[in-house]
């Protein structure tokens, strides 16, 4: 089954049984460059500033430069900058800014380099947050680098008893998941990624690092909480709420998949039934599989909650072909196959020397549901995924909890009162021909609109597919008009993605 990564139980965990869009297993081989000469502005130009930085300038001939010019997502490793800026403080991350600009350069935004769509790619400069990784616990507030990755902050931060809550893709950059909303295996207990963000430093298009939170800029930090990456600038400082760490259980069932009629409505049912915030729950359906997996996490103790997943499966009425229910740590949940990697092997090569993990080539749609499935939705829902001829799969996270009891005008993420969201994702390894991946992002736009007659029509930003036509509607729904007039305050000239563009 795609994305199940057949492995022990007893080393499973969230992060390394569902990782939409994360990739996995061994390193996989920088692409090997073209012959011939590459074009570059001025050599004189990159001269000027490489001596202006603290961090690394790479150029086409160095011997660093096709290692680290690959961003997380193979599918767009034919793209090659003219340069890339290793940044090492937000002065760098100004000055390759105001370069790109005077140069008349595209530029593209790199923190952890997962976009389905190629935005942390492209041709011009490439500005590579990645070296800003570094993660300090102040009281119960992380001050985070922004080109921290997930393993950066879990890693640091769990050994000494506090973590924050976002996602379970190791090398995903903290900042993106945050900045668009950021979902994680215990949002239901604790909210979303973005409703951790406690402040941020932004640099503006005019070359200022301002300070946004609740008393700075504050229209600013709204948007930077669900509003996305790289609209109003480039956020290089995060500081973020954390919780304490404490243990988890872990529980899934398996079923063939004629039991999905009274599975989904038993799953999408279940927050009615009165599931504590402490449950969170996946629906994983994949293309080509005789079953499908309801799994999740519970964070607590076993004997409080342990009834309500018995209570579902009763409710299901079908035996599981196979079902599992075991305490764990916090630690081996989140980290979870990198329990065995050092922290740097924790890391794509492209991000930190030593790092182990690999890459595929990805695209993807979403979806949000406010209401339950009626028979013929869930119907929609498995022929679409039944028709996929090759990889393919369903991801369906159940919501409510904390993310419900923020308003959805409070933030700039709107999707507050969905029930549950749903990801339509297809990996490929790296190399994997274009037209291959161009047929599997049709799929993924085509489930989306398959299902619209049952969607709320709204769309996660952080999982974005370039067919989607009026994106930012789907996206910011009633948010859309307050962040268009701030785009246009701070960003008169369009220095930065416009909002239709993740």
């Amino acid at each position: 089954m795609q994305r199940r990564q057949t492995l022990a139980w007893a080393a499973a965990s969230a992060a390394a049984f569902i990782l939409p869009g994360c990739g996995g297993g061994a390193s996989s081989p920088t692409p090997a460059p073209p012959p011939g000469p590459t074009t570059t502005p001025i050599p004189a130009e990159w001269q000027a500033l490489s001596r202006q930085v603290q961090g690394q300038l790479l150029l086409p001939g160095q011997a660093a430069y096709e290692q680290g010019r690959v961003a997380a997502n193979a599918r767009f490793d034919d793209r090659r900058p003219q340069g890339l800026l290793r940044c090492a403080v937000a002065a760098d991350v100004q000055a390759g800014l105001a370069h790109a600009l005077s140069q008349r350069l595209p530029f593209a935004l790199r923190s952890g380099g997962h976009s389905y769509v190629g935005s942390s790619a492209g041709s011009g400069l490439v500005i590579d947050l990645g070296p800003m990784n570094s993660v300090r616990l102040e009281g119960e507030v992380a001050v985070v680098g922004a080109g921290a990755t997930l393993a950066d902050v879990y890693g640091n931060l769990i050994p000494l008893g506090r973590c924050v809550a976002s996602g379970s893709c190791l090398s995903v950059g903290i900042t993106g998941i945050a900045l668009g909303g950021g979902f994680g295996v215990i949002d239901r207990s604790q909210g979303l990624a973005c409703d951790q963000l406690l402040g941020a430093q932004l640099l503006t298009a005019d070359g200022r690092l301002l300070d946004c939170d609740a008393q700075h800029n504050a229209e600013l930090f709204w948007a930077l909480r669900g509003g996305g990456g790289g609209h109003f600038g480039v956020v290089t400082q995060l500081r973020l709420r954390t919780h304490a760490t404490g243990p988890l259980q872990l529980f899934l069932a398996d079923f063939p998949l004629e039991a999905l009629p009274a599975a989904l409505a038993a799953w999408q049912g279940w927050p009615a039934q009165g599931l504590p915030d402490a449950i969170w729950s996946q629906l994983v359906l994949p293309a080509g599989s005789p079953q499908f997996r309801i799994w999740g996490v519970a964070a607590g103790d076993a004997a409080p909650l342990q009834p309500y997943w018995s209570a579902l499966l009763q409710r299901i009425g079908r035996s599981p072909q196979a079902q599992q229910w075991q305490a764990s740590s916090y630690g081996s949940v989140m980290m979870g196959a990198c329990q065995s990697y050092s922290l740097p092997q924790c890391h794509l090569p492209s991000q930190r020397e030593g790092g182990l993990l690999g890459r595929v080539s990805m695209t993807a749609s979403s979806d949000f549901f406010d209401r339950p499935l009626d028979a013929a939705g869930i119907a929609a829902l498995s022929d679409g995924v039944a028709a996929r001829q090759g990889t393919g799969v369903a991801v369906l996270n159940l919501m409510g909890g904390a993310i419900a009891r923020v308003a959805p005008q409070d933030t700039a993420f709107v999707h507050r009162q969905a029930l549950f969201s749903a990801q339509y994702l297809c990996e490929y390894p790296a190399g994997t021909a274009e037209s291959t991946l161009a047929g599997a992002e049709q799929w993924a736009q085509g489930m989306r609109d398959r299902m619209k007659a049952w969607s709320s029509g709204g769309a996660y930003v952080n999982y974005p597919n370039a067919l989607q036509t009026r994106a930012a509607e789907a996206w910011y729904g009633a948010n859309l008009a307050r962040l268009q007039a701030l785009k246009a305050a701070v960003d008169p000239q369009g220095v930065f993605a416009p909002l239709e563009r993740a």
